[in-house]
């Protein structure tokens, strides 16, 4: 497997390369949840994969500046539309920005993060980057669930949050059964 994906800033990156029923998507600065869910024909929710103290990839110990080997709190949702996957979402919280008021960020189970992160006045986001993720790709594999068999790559977007300027990376990968949908 390879060992990091190259995140490129949006002002870098060719939106022509980007397909076309994602193309606003990614480039998007407001929360990916709330359009998501105005676009759902159904039950929207979040399904909490999982969230607990690891090691998080080495291109995100890189983006938050972490020690190598640290830990961090890392968050994985799939946002789903009718109970079918569209986004798998992953959050990385250092240590560090889970004290004071943003303690409760270790438990906050089933609730959107994104509404958090957006109805925040002490929050300020970096500028969004845009990857390709390949089979080869870490990232590509714990997206699993929501992708064909037969994916040769899938696209996802990040950007540090700040909060109070504390530092964590919100990491949202788009599945197939979402471009699926978007093309029919």
């Amino acid at each position: 497997m390879n060992r990091g994906l190259r995140w490129l800033p949006v002002t870098r990156i060719n939106p022509l390369r980007i397909p076309p029923s994602l193309r606003d998507y990614l480039l998007d600065p407001g929360s990916l949840t709330t359009r998501l869910a105005s676009f759902c024909k159904g039950d929207f929710n979040l399904r909490l994969k999982g969230q607990t103290w690891q090691r998080p990839l080495p291109e995100e110990t890189n983006a938050l500046q972490l020690r190598r080997g640290s830990y961090a709190l890392v968050r994985e949702i799939y946002l789903q539309c009718n109970d079918i996957p569209w986004v798998y979402g992953r959050s990385i919280i250092p240590a560090r920005t889970c004290t004071s008021r943003e303690r409760r960020l270790a438990f906050w189970g089933q609730r959107s993060l994104g509404n958090y992160l957006f109805s925040g006045r002490n929050t300020r986001r970096s500028e969004i980057e845009i990857a390709m993720i390949r089979p080869q790709d870490r990232l590509f594999h714990l997206a699993g669930r929501g992708m064909a068999a037969d994916s040769h790559h899938l696209w996802g977007r990040r950007s540090i949050f700040y909060i109070r300027n504390k530092p964590l990376l919100v990491v949202e990968v788009f599945l197939d059964n979402l471009i699926r949908c978007m093309n029919t």
